[in-house]
């Protein structure tokens, strides 16, 4: 034998073992750390490749360290097959997951693995079998089944790979072929033909060639994708970074342009806010007037029947009343408190006019603070004038009830009366010619809630009241959103 034939047959279970083992060991530690700093699995499936490469030859020891390794672990001929096969089918997942072939194809993904999945099940059933039932005859045939179905599968997955369209599938197919080549002619009917020849040592060092050529090419497959996705990041925090300057400065053009536009903004609300003032405003010139040119003419009504006692008792009152007016003239809103107050003295007022008093009362629910709750000044006169003149003047008991509670987010002010009901108001107006006339009061605060609340839409309700089908008086629901101008 030449020396390099004598090197090999003495070394090949040897010090060549040894070196090929150590540098498996090596580069399934290694990929395992890549694994673990960049999260991808294509690092974990080569790390296991590798280490079931190193299970699978760890048997072969003849002398030295890995030969008492073996020992412990009870490793031999079978488990050396075993983990042959199993490394085989991890290769499969390795590639098709470094060459995203699942995103690319789903359907070639599960020609290449699906079969790979069965052929691992039966690896490993096969192997737990012998263990169990030391079926050593159905483990041999399993076995011998497997390297033509685990060939045919390599031939098929790579007729795929040909037509997958990324240049790192190059390392794939040139480590891959190689290794198969060298698994080829390691095998015994391979290496006894005639043309070939060789034993069964030089045999083992072929493959320990191929698989060492293979794991260069998978490892520089994997740095070579690793470098692609560095320069990508590279590229991408650079135009990040540039994107960021440019953002900056479209930020200071919209912060300029925005505070422009806020300017504008703010002076387009002053100006509606003052529109909005000027018409509350002359919305109260028309309730302030109206309210007095009635209280008047009560006044008038007693000086003509000649009562001055209950005209000096009117003017008394009504003197109150002027006093409220004036100050209402002069702000935007009352307090619910306030407004209160005010319906209180106008119905005391109303009642030196009638020989029966109204029976009129408030009551206000305890969670709602009178004094928080605003709204425009003098809008709930009209709605008791209006129960007064149309409902309960002219029956004998006569009742105003009013409420106030919270509903919805909404405070509710109810406002009940005892009166002729609406049906019979409206044929009584009719009766007078008025029947187009609107109650000017009502129209008025209408709007000055419309104007005050603005888009917190204010709702008015009416309904009548009626017991078997007569009618016992009108009830008038008003909604006002929970406004605090205090605040």
């Amino acid at each position: 034998m030449s020396p390099f034939e004598t090197i090999i047959e003495n070394e090949t279970y040897g010090s060549i073992l040894y070196f090929a083992l150590g540098g498996l060991i090596l580069l399934s530690a290694s990929h395992m750390m890549m694994f673990l700093k960049n999260r991808s699995n294509s690092y974990l499936l080569y790390s296991l490749y590798v280490f079931t490469s190193f299970l699978a030859y760890l048997p072969v020891a003849e002398s030295g360290f890995i030969l008492n390794l073996q020992e412990f672990l009870q490793l031999d001929y079978r488990s050396k097959q075993f983990f042959t096969f199993t490394f085989n089918c991890i290769y499969f997942f390795f590639f098709t997951t470094f060459l995203n072939i699942k995103k690319m194809n789903k359907k070639w993904y599960k020609i290449i693995t699906i079969p790979v999945i069965i052929l691992l099940l039966l690896n490993i059933l096969s192997y737990v079998m012998v263990l169990i039932f030391k079926n050593e005859q159905q483990f041999y045939f399993l076995q011998k089944t497997f390297i033509i179905l685990i060939t045919i599968q390599t031939i098929i997955s790579f007729v795929i790979l040909m037509k997958v369209k990324n240049n790192l599938k190059y390392y794939i197919l040139f480590g891959g072929i190689f290794l198969f080549l060298a698994s080829m002619i390691g095998e015994k009917s391979i290496r006894n033909l005639p043309f070939i020849n060789i034993s069964k040592k030089m045999g083992d060092f072929i493959f320990y060639m191929g698989l060492f050529v293979e794991n260069v090419a998978f490892s520089v497959a994997l740095g070579h994708r690793q470098r692609i996705i560095t320069n990508e990041k590279k590229i991408f925090h650079e135009n990040f970074v540039s994107e960021l300057k440019k953002n900056e400065l479209l930020k200071n053009q919209i912060h300029t342009e925005s505070q422009k536009r806020m300017l504008v903004e703010n002076q387009q609300i002053n100006y509606l806010q003052e529109i909005s003032d000027l018409k509350l405003s002359i919305l109260q010139s028309q309730m302030n007037p109206h309210f007095i040119f009635n209280a008047l003419n009560s006044v008038k009504y007693y000086i003509l029947e000649h009562d001055t006692e209950n005209a000096a008792a009117y003017l008394t009152k009504f003197s109150r009343i002027i006093r409220t007016i004036l100050h209402a003239s002069t702000v935007k809103y009352f307090t619910l408190e306030q407004e209160l107050e005010t319906i209180k003295i106008y119905a005391e007022i109303e009642n030196l006019r009638f020989a029966e008093p109204i029976d009129f009362s408030i009551k206000v629910s305890p969670e709602i603070d009178c004094t928080a709750v605003t709204l425009p000044p003098m809008v709930l006169q009209p709605f008791i004038e209006n129960a007064i003149v149309h409902g309960v003047s002219t029956v004998s008991y006569k009742k105003i009830h009013t409420e106030i509670s919270k509903k919805n987010g909404f405070i509710e002010i109810t406002i009940s009366d005892n009166g002729i009901g609406r049906k019979e108001a409206a044929k009584k107006t009719k009766a007078t010619s008025q029947q187009n006339r609107k109650s000017m009061g009502i129209q008025i605060a209408n709007e000055m809630m419309g104007t005050y609340f603005e888009d917190q839409k204010h709702r008015i309700t009416y309904i009548d009241l009626e017991e078997n089908g007569t009618a016992k008086g009108t009830k008038v629901i008003i909604e006002i959103p929970c406004r605090n101008e205090l605040n």
